[in-house]
This record gives structure tokens, sequence and C-alpha cells, in this order.
């Protein structure tokens, strides 16, 4: 089957360099921001449990914020690495008939929890799940699937194993969630379905366009961001990390200038009628 071309972005959006979350009016544990005319709050009430959301994620729902972006009311949706809530939030805000909000890290639960209720969201449409996206068993069919998936090159160094920690770093050159994503969505996604994935520069967009687009996907880039990579996150394991990210370079598997990179909002699209893997 042949895909349809990736569209050419519409938008380019580049953030003050510097900046650390330009995309919310108030940072780092308590962020404001409007998506699609309701106005939310998000909170985090231990930013070292829960990562509260970078503008790598939030930039997604900015591109999601636009009259010819996807319809999201009625859906039934799954958020994968859904951190403190954000994408639930803004999912059941626009009108999503229920949301799955699957994470590794325990404390995301709570955390996703509150900030519905604190939002004055309906929390019967919200189920939360713990557990590893390789491990998660359902036989239920999604319209849409949204994540927002680590980027990071994994280095021991400054690699930890607990929740907060793997909302940044991946193994296999910061690529193991979205090769996850990918190697799953056929068995989470409803034909006629789409996946939404705010997708990292440091972790070769192209790879992920071809596999699913050579699956009958069609693509879509709703906007490209420009922002700073989170180096101040790793101050003591910077020339570490830029190691690992100037390796990745040399091999084609990242894209990046100097302490810049791009964050693509992408749209994969399931061709209806798709046999389930």
């Amino acid at each position: 089957m042949t895909s349809a071309p990736d569209r050419t972005p519409t938008r380019r959006r580049v953030l003050p360099a510097g900046e650390n979350g330009s995309l919310w009016e108030a940072r780092p544990s308590c962020g404001i921001f409007e998506f699609r005319g309701t106005r939310l709050r998000l909170m985090v009430d231990d930013p070292w449990e829960v990562l509260f959301p970078t503008d790598c994620g939030l930039s997604l729902l900015s591109a999601l914020d636009d009259a010819g972006a996807p319809v999201l009311e009625g859906v039934n949706a799954l958020d994968i690495g859904t951190g403190s809530g954000l994408y639930s939030v803004a999912l059941l805000a626009a009108g999503a008939e229920r949301v799955t909000a699957l994470d590794v890290n325990p404390a995301s639960a709570a955390q996703t929890v509150a900030n519905v209720s604190a939002n004055g969201l309906d929390g019967s449409r919200l189920t939360c799940v713990t557990s590893p996206l390789e491990e998660y068993m359902t036989d239920e069919r999604f319209d849409l699937v949204i994540t927002n998936p680590p980027h990071l090159p994994y280095d021991p160094s400054y690699a930890r194993t607990d929740g907060l920690e793997t909302a940044l770093v991946a193994r296999r050159g910061g690529r193991a969630v979205y090769d996850a994503v990918v190697d799953r969505v056929d068995g989470l996604l409803a034909p006629g379905g789409c996946l939404l994935m705010a997708h990292s520069s440091l972790a070769d967009v192209p790879r992920t366009v071809a596999e699913l687009t050579s699956r009958g996907y069609e693509s879509e880039t709703l906007e490209v961001f420009e922002m700073d990579i989170p180096l101040l996150a790793y101050a003591a394991h910077r020339e570490t990390l830029q190691l690992r990210l100037k390796e990745l370079r040399a091999e084609g598997r990242a894209e990046f200038d100097g302490s810049r990179f791009t964050v693509h909002a992408l749209l994969f699209r399931r061709p209806r009628g798709a046999a389930r893997r």
C-alpha cells in the first residue's frame, strides 16, 4: 500500500533560546495553559517524584489547538506516559469520552487523578494504569493514542531507575519508548484511529515516520518547534550527555544544532480495514 506523503509543516515555531518553559505561564510545579478554549491548570506536588511537563510535551497540545487538528470530542483515548496528566486533562476538557492514562511511575496515577479533579473534570471517565507499555495488556481498541516519549540517550552516569528519570531518559539511543509505541500501536489503535506524538529530533524522527508509513499509516506533521535541549537538568553530566548526542548525530540518528533541537508534532492515521497484528 502506498501511504500519503508527509505534509510540509504549516508552522515552525522557534522558542526563545535560554527560556525554560516559555509555553507555560508559570513553572516549575504549577502551569496554566489554554486548550481549545478552556483554561487549565496543572500541578505537580513533588517535582522530584513526577516530572512537570516540559515544553517538549506541551508543544503537541499547542499544535493541536488549531481548527484543522483532529476531532477529540467523544474519543476513547490512551495516554502513554501520562506523567502528571497533561494530555489526560486536556483530552477530557476537550470532550474525550474516556481516557486511559498509562505510566510506569506509580506516583503518576495519583497526580493525574488530582489534576483531573482540580480542573473540575469527570474523574469517572479516567482510568489510570501503572505498567510499562511493553507489559500493558488490554483487549480495548482506542480511537486515539497520544504520547510524548522520553528522548534523551541512556548513560549509566546520569540515568536512574525511578519513574521521574524514565520520563526523560530511554535506552537504545533514546528510542526505547518510541520503538515500543511503534511495535504496539497496531494492537492498540482502532482502524481509522490516530496516533499523536511529540517526537524529538534527538531520537530519529525519519525512522519512526518510515516504519509507520511502510505499514500504511498516513503521516502528517502538524507543527515543528525549535527549543533548547534540557541540559540544565543534567548540568553535572552535561559533557557526557552531549557526547552521547554527538555519537547519535554522527550515526544519522539525531539532529540538533549546538544546544538547540526540534520537536515534531506528528499525526499518524491508521488505515480503515487494517487487520490487527
